[in-house]
């Protein structure tokens, strides 16, 4: 089962302290965004009218509250049961917002509202884990690709960060069990004569499918 608790070093290891981030027009500390800290301060540290100052003492302690915050709404409240493919949307969310989890969503075929809920999940639960990491690299750099200006700064701590995520996630990939296809990975292909393969590396098992029978 995935945990919040596998990937909280992780967020840890590689969020700074107190930034500034001129592109964005706003603070962060410890890895939370001062927009997010104003919506969710209320909730989590129960600051009635967050202000500054306020956020930029924010503590370890405290972040890990936005963290696990972050973590509940990315797997549905730990709905997503592989900690690799967990990890993958936590990401996406963390880094990407609502639209991280559309890309995501865009991939497994179903529809992208940005909201984790029970489609999202059991299709994520049916995906090949490997697949939803390799993702989030290729949002990290579609990003810097359409807007340079903004992202081009971050690409290089971003494939850090990810090939570090992705070597801690590997131990994870022979967890995933997939009880089906997934349509998504079918659409578009039923004319092909060549069988579908699909490696989850690391994972030690190939999964085939003839799609003419399809």
């Amino acid at each position: 089962m995935a945990s919040y608790q596998n990937i909280l070093s992780h967020v840890r290891k590689w969020e700074g302290g107190l930034v500034y981030h001129e592109t964005e027009g706003q603070w962060t500390n410890r890895g939370v965004q001062w927009k997010t800290y104003k919506a969710l301060a209320p909730k989590l540290l129960g600051i009635t009218n967050p202000n500054l100052d306020e956020f930029k003492k924010l503590s370890a302690a405290d972040a890990d509250k936005f963290i696990i915050q972050f973590w509940n709404t990315a797997t549905d409240n730990n709905k997503i049961t592989n900690q690799a493919s967990a990890n993958a949307f936590f990401e996406m969310l963390w880094g990407g917002s609502d639209w991280g989890i559309k890309w995501l969503q865009k991939v497994i075929g179903v529809y992208p509202d940005g909201k984790v809920g029970a489609k999202t999940v059991a299709a994520a639960n049916n995906y090949p884990p490997n697949i939803l990491l390799d993702e989030v690299l290729k949002r990290y750099k579609h990003l810097a690709k359409v807007n340079p200006a903004k992202y081009g700064e971050f690409i290089n701590g971003w494939k850090n960060r990810w090939n570090d995520l992705y070597n801690n996630s590997k131990k994870y990939f022979s967890e995933f069990k997939m009880n089906e296809l997934p349509e998504v990975l079918v659409r578009g292909k039923k004319k092909s004569k060549w069988w579908l393969l699909l490696l989850a590396a690391g994972g030690g098992y190939l999964i085939y499918k003839n799609i003419n029978k399809k």
